[in-house]
């Protein structure tokens, strides 16, 4: 009984011991002005330990507030995109039309790529190609898209279409 009892404590010693994936917690510093125009404060990334991964205002402006696999940044050069923790470009998001990017829906992201738009994973990793000249996010495991639309002049609605398509998250058309 005692040397079961010595297993299951060194089990539960080693399972709370297992490192955990890293991840980033979005960290913003109101007191400290952005040298980066027209953002009004820093914001930059630390890991779980408090460590810090990304200085602020290393980016003009970080949005996700917990990176699991990936985090939104805003880069002068490069615009709205997906970093991985390795601070590679992964893809290029899209604006929310309010300041922000397109939230991750059902596990998707929606990115665009010379104007035309797919979606990533939650991991970063891009599983619709960005050949879609519109796209809404997911919704009940579904995507609208279409390449016969036009941008919206209504502030109400992005996208004026005569026809959409339905997709599901690998990017196969819904009958």
């Amino acid at each position: 009984m005692k040397t079961i009892l010595i297993q299951i404590l060194a089990l539960l010693i080693l399972v709370s011991c297992k490192s955990k994936k890293p991840e980033w917690h979005l960290i913003k510093n109101y007191d400290q002005v952005s040298k980066h125009k027209p953002f009004g404060y820093t914001s930059g990334y630390v890991n779980q330990n408090g460590d810090t991964i990304i200085p602020l205002d290393k980016y003009e402006r970080c949005f996700t507030d917990t990176a699991k696999n990936y985090a939104i940044v805003f880069d002068k050069t490069e615009g709205l995109i997906g970093i991985d923790l390795n601070e590679k470009k992964l893809f290029n998001a899209v604006w929310n039309g309010e300041g922000s990017e397109i939230k991750e829906s059902e596990g998707m992201i929606l990115i665009v790529e010379n104007g035309k738009y797919g979606f990533a994973n939650s991991k970063g990793k891009i599983v619709v190609e960005p050949k879609y000249k519109c796209a809404e996010s997911f919704e009940n495991g579904k995507a609208k898209v279409s390449n016969d639309c036009v941008v919206a002049e209504s502030e109400y609605e992005k996208w004026k279409m005569n026809t959409w398509t339905f997709i599901d998250k690998n990017g196969n058309e819904i009958k």
